[in-house]
């Protein structure tokens, strides 16, 4: 088994990174479902998932892109930056 590169190193800590962000974003949006659109905390907690649903896409671009650098396939690279400036 060869040793793990720099870039196998980065594509982990992606995935590991994705995992809890994604399972906190799933929580906001089952608590979106159960809170009434007038209650005054809906809007807050609509703009935290809106912010973790950016963060998910950004950490999947990173992950398209080291794929890519590592010899893996993308169908196409994406600007992030545009993603990284609407925060």
């Amino acid at each position: 088994m060869e040793p793990a590169t720099p870039l196998l190193h980065i594509r982990r800590s992606l995935h590991a990174l994705a995992q809890p962000l994604a399972a906190v974003t799933g929580m906001v949006d089952l608590l979106l479902m159960e809170l009434d659109e007038q209650d005054e905390l809906f809007e807050e907690i609509k703009l935290i998932s809106e912010q973790l649903e950016k963060m998910l896409e950004i950490i999947e671009e990173m992950r398209r892109l080291a794929r890519s650098a590592s010899g893996g396939e993308v169908s196409e690279v994406l600007d992030i930056t545009p993603l990284s400036e609407a925060t």
